[in-house]
């Protein structure tokens, strides 16, 4: 409601009197100059008010668009480009380790070491079907995230060709050892041929020192991006809640002093249109800042909480994968057992360190126990002699056996990183949740505070008309 009163700052009314006549007129025209010199400062005092105002609301808008549009630009890089190519690398890298641990695997493949009883045929103790059948799922692997890591741009393809190089050669020695092995006649289990060794040499050299370092090499890039871009997400939502934090704050002192001047010096007790204008550039301060800072901690944790312990789970399993191979070529190459045992030990005990991955989590330690325990057995019937036993050890599929183990060991690692990246992708739903419907609404509310301010100002500028 608007009350009416004589304004304190209007012209003064003429004086009544009689009809002027010349000296009169002439004092008549000097009283009206002055009255129009008078109303003069008032006028100007609405116009930079409203100036003022005008200028603040619009710097608002623009600075709420500009940190909203630099918060989604931030967090569609972090969550659509950055962190799924980190996690195709990761991938990579793990899916290349098992792939060099099923080669390993195929070198076991034979009948027993032992002559079978008269009129018996051989049967085979290893076939060699599930590690081909598991290679086979880890070239898929690679492939797709191959794909994946190419999809980033030119820059993700030039990067991803000399590794495609390089596999295609690891491809090309590791079939070779696998036709060695398999061309064979009656294959003895656990003792491939000196050819098939060196082709298996060959084959993880190309992998140890070329393609694995190259696909570490893309691992490492593209974990430092997703720190860069959880550091640009952070620094820009946070600046960008500082500055709509502080242009709402003046926007808002500014309305209200005016609102508190019209009152002295017009007499009103509020303005009708002034009023709304200061609820809108409230609601989207209010709204605004704290969803710029909700976006920006999202996705600090989706990073921190999410993706690195996600990488280092992602290396664990890697490292298993390696503490395989070395298990599997222990067993068949009796020349460098006592350097692949070292291999095998120090990859465990890097698993079992107190600041290993996950090494905490009870199913982690509890599997990673037993893969240690059949590793054991089979060491132990080796070294007995017992080439068979040791070969059903190190490939059977039954509780207690090495392939077993390792299995149950590295899908507990995989279940602890599949929780761990659903994590990071939790946060960076919530983080675009902050950020959503935020496209019209500040456009919407800013602009009718500025219709209003302009509407607001006219009927007190009226008065001096």
């Amino acid at each position: 409601m608007t009350t009416t009163g004589t304004p304190l700052e209007t012209p003064p009314a003429p004086l009544p009197g009689p009809a002027p006549g010349p000296r009169r007129g002439l004092l008549a025209a000097v009283a009206a100059a002055a009255a129009g010199q008078a109303g003069r400062g008032p006028v100007r005092r609405l116009r930079l008010q409203a100036g003022a105002c005008l200028l603040l609301v619009a710097a608002l808008l623009a600075a709420v668009l500009v940190s909203l549009s630099a918060a989604r630009t931030d967090l569609h890089r972090l969550s659509s480009v950055s962190e799924p190519r980190a996690v195709a690398a990761a991938d990579l890298d793990q899916a290349l380790a098992d792939l060099d641990a099923q080669h390993a695997n195929e070198l076991v493949v034979g009948y027993p070491s032992t002559p079978t009883a008269p009129g018996q045929p051989p049967v085979l103790v290893d076939d060699g079907v599930l590690a081909e059948l598991t290679a086979q799922a880890d070239r898929d692997r690679i492939s797709a995230d191959l794909t994946a890591l190419a999809a980033a741009g030119p820059t993700g393809s030039q990067s991803v060709q000399p590794l495609l190089d390089a596999l295609s050669l690891y491809d090309a020695i590791s079939g070779t050892e696998e036709s060695t092995v398999t061309d064979q006649l009656l294959p003895v289990v656990g003792r491939p041929p000196s050819l098939a060794l060196d082709y298996y040499d060959l084959a993880e050299d190309q992998l140890q020192q070329d393609l694995l370092p190259q696909a570490q090499a893309l691992l490492t890039a593209a974990g430092q991006q997703v720190a860069r871009d959880r550091g640009a997400a952070q620094r820009d939502g946070r600046t960008g809640a500082l500055l709509v934090g502080l242009l709402g704050l003046v926007t808002l002192g500014l309305l209200l002093w005016w609102q508190l001047d019209l009152l002295r010096r017009h007499r009103r007790v509020f303005n009708p249109m002034l009023l709304p204008a200061t609820a809108s550039v409230l609601a989207v301060a209010l709204l605004s800042a704290p969803a710029l800072l909700g976006a920006s901690s999202e996705a600090g944790a989706a990073v921190s909480g999410g993706y690195a312990p996600y990488a280092a789970t992602a290396r664990a399993q890697a490292d298993a994968a390696d503490a395989e191979a070395s298990e599997s070529r222990w067993l068949v190459d009796d020349s460098y057992r006592p350097l692949l045992q070292r291999q095998y030990t120090g990859l465990m005990r890097t698993l079992a360190a107190p600041t290993a991955a996950d090494a905490a989590v009870p199913a982690v330690a509890r599997t990673r126990a037993a893969y240690l325990a059949a590793d054991s057995q089979l060491r132990s019937l080796a070294d007995a002699g017992a080439l068979d036993q040791a070969s059903v050890q190190l490939t059977g599929v039954t509780r207690g056996e090495v392939a077993f183990a390792y299995y149950d060991f590295s899908a507990q690692l995989a279940h602890q990183s599949s929780r761990q990246l659903a994590l990071a992708n939790q946060h960076l739903g919530a983080a675009a949740d902050d950020l959503a419907g935020w496209a019209a609404l500040p456009p919407v509310l800013l602009g009718a505070a500025l219709l209003l301010v302009a509407a607001g100002v006219r009927p007190r500028l009226a008065e001096f008309a």
